[in-house]
C-alpha cells in the first residue's frame, strides 16, 4: 500500500505545474457540487413536484451540454483554457445561486440550462487540458489521479451535505428534513463553490487547445470512425442515465434512510469511485486497455444485478461499492483510449462530440427512468442497466480488443483497420 500510494505521490510532483493546480480546483469544485447534488433532488420534491418533473428536470443539464458542446468548441477557438474554466465557474456560480433561491418551475428549468452551459464548457476544455499538459504514461496517471481527486472529494462532500442538512435541521426546522434545511445546505455549497473562484485565477493555462482548427477540425474528422470509438461508452452512458440521477432516491425510498445515513451511503459510492481510478493505472499496465476497460465492466454486472434486486441495504450497499468502484475505473481509461485514436489538433473537438453524444444518451436514458419509476419503481430502470452494460462489454471485444495485442496504433492505422 505504501508503495501504491508513493507511486501517485511521485507522480503528482512531476506532473506540469498547471496539471497540479488543476487537480486541486477539480477537487474543490468537486467538493462544493456534491455537496449540492445530494439533496438537490430531495428538495425539488419536497417543494411538491412529482418525479416526472424531477426526471424533466434532471436530464436538462444533460441536454444542454448536448447542445452547446460543440457550438462552444467552434465559437471558443482560440480561447486558453485558464479563459474557459473562468467562465464555466461564473456560470456554474449563477446556475447553484438560482436553483437554490428559486422554487418556481420555469426559474428551475433555466438555472439548469444555466448548469449545464457551464458543464459544456468545462467538459470541452478539461480533457485537451489534461492531454496537453502530459505525454505517453504520464497522461494516463494524471487522468486518473484527476479522477480520483474529485472522487475523494465528492466522498467528503456527500458526508458533509448529509451532516449539514442535519445542522440546519436541527438548528432552524425542529429536527424535520424540511425544504428550508435543504436550501441552507445548498447555498452552504454555493459560499464554497465561490471560494474556489482565487484557486482558478492562479492557472496560468494561456494555450488554446483546439489546435487552431475550430470548425476546420470537426469538418476533418471521420464521423463513423469517431462514432466507433465512442460507441461502448454510449451504450453505457443510456444505462448510466437509467440509474445513477436517482441512486439518492433509490436508498433514501427503498430503506427509508434519514439524510444523515443517505450522505454516508453516497459518500461510499464517490469512494468506491476514488478507489477505481487510482487502482486504473496498475490494471492497465498488467492487461492493456481494453482488456481492463471489458475486466471491469464485466465483473461490474452481477453485483449491479444484487444492487437493484436484494432488497436488503447491507448487500446493496456493498454491491453498489463494487459496481461503482469497477464501472469508475474505467472511465479515466477510457478518456485517454478515446483521445489517443485522433491527432491533438482534434482532442478538444472529439471531446466536444463526446460530450454531446453521452449526454444526449444519458439524458434520455434518465428521463425514461423517471417515467418508468412511477409505473415500474426501479425494476425496469436496473434491467435496462444491466442489458446496457453486456452490450457494450461486447461492442469493446468485437472492436477493440486487437489493439491489446499491439505496441503501439497510430490512429491512421487503427482507422484503416476498422474500416
Amino acid at each position: 500500500m505504501k508503495k501504491f500510494i508513493n507511486s501517485y505521490y511521485t507522480g503528482y510532483k512531476a506532473f506540469h505545474p498547471d496539471a497540479r493546480r488543476f487537480l486541486v480546483l477539480s477537487f474543490l469544485q468537486s467538493f462544493s457540487g456534491n455537496i449540492f447534488g445530494l439533496v438537490f433532488n430531495l428538495y425539488v420534491l419536497k417543494l411538491g413536484y412529482t418525479r416526472d418533473f424531477l426526471g424533466t428536470l434532471g436530464a436538462i443539464p444533460g441536454l444542454t451540454i448536448a447542445a452547446l458542446s460543440i457550438p462552444l468548441a467552434v465559437f471558443c477557438a482560440g480561447f486558453s483554457a485558464r479563459r474557459s474554466i473562468l467562465t464555466a465557474m461564473g456560470l456554474s456560480l449563477a446556475a447553484t445561486a438560482g436553483l437554490s433561491l428559486f422554487t418556481g418551475r420555469a426559474p428551475l428549468m433555466f438555472f439548469s440550462v444555466v448548469a449545464g452551459a457551464a458543464g459544456a464548457l468545462m467538459a470541452i476544455t478539461s480533457l485537451p487540458l489534461m492531454a496537453s499538459l502530459t505525454t505517453g504514461a504520464d497522461r494516463q496517471k494524471l487522468f486518473s489521479a484527476q479522477y480520483a481527486s474529485s472522487m475523494i472529494a465528492a466522498f467528503l462532500g456527500n458526508l458533509a451535505s448529509g451532516w449539514l442538512t442535519a445542522l440546519w435541521a436541527f438548528s432552524f426546522c425542529g429536527g424535520e428534513e424540511t425544504a428550508l434545511a435543504y436550501r441552507l445546505t445548498l447555498l452552504t455549497a454555493f459560499v464554497l463553490l465561490a471560494a474556489t473562484v482565487p484557486f482558478a485565477l492562479r492557472l496560468k493555462a494561456d494555450r488554446d487547445l483546439s489546435g487552431g482548427g475550430g470548425a476546420a477540425a470537426f469538418s476533418g474528422m471521420n464521423l463513423g470512425y469517431a462514432l466507433l470509438v465512442l460507441s461502448p461508452q454510449l451504450v453505457v452512458a443510456f444505462g448510466a442515465g437509467m440509474i445513477i440521477p436517482y441512486l439518492n432516491i433509490f436508498f433514501k425510498a427503498g430503506f427509508d434512510l434519514p439524510v444523515a445515513g443517505l450522505g454516508f451511503c453516497m459518500a461510499l459510492m464517490q469512494l468506491a469511485m476514488a478507489t477505481g481510478a487510482m487502482i486504473g493505472p496498475f490494471v492497465v499496465g498488467r492487461l492493456g486497455r481494453v482488456r481492463a476497460l471489458i475486466t471491469f465492466q464485466t465483473l461490474s454486472i452481477p453485483f449491479l444485478a444484487t444492487m437493484g434486486f436484494s432488497g436488503l441495504l447491507l448487500p446493496t450497499l456493498l454491491a453498489a461499492f463494487a459496481r461503482t468502484m469497477l464501472m469508475n475505473a474505467g472511465w479515466p481509461i477510457y478518456s485517454v483510449f478515446m483521445l489517443d485514436h485522433f491527432p491533438a489538433g482534434q482532442h478538444q473537438a472529439i471531446s466536444a462530440l463526446y460530450t454531446t453524444a453521452w449526454n444526449l444518451t444519458n439524458s434520455a436514458g434518465a428521463k425514461l427512468s423517471g417515467r418508468l419509476q412511477m409505473d415500474f419503481g426501479f425494476t425496469l430502470p436496473f434491467l435496462i442497466t444491466i442489458v446496457c452494460y453486456c452490450a457494450a462489454t461486447l461492442l469493446l471485444s468485437r472492436k477493440f480488443l486487437k489493439e491489446d495485442s499491439k505496441k503501439a496504433v497510430a490512429p491512421t492505422a487503427l482507422k484503416e483497420e476498422l474500416e
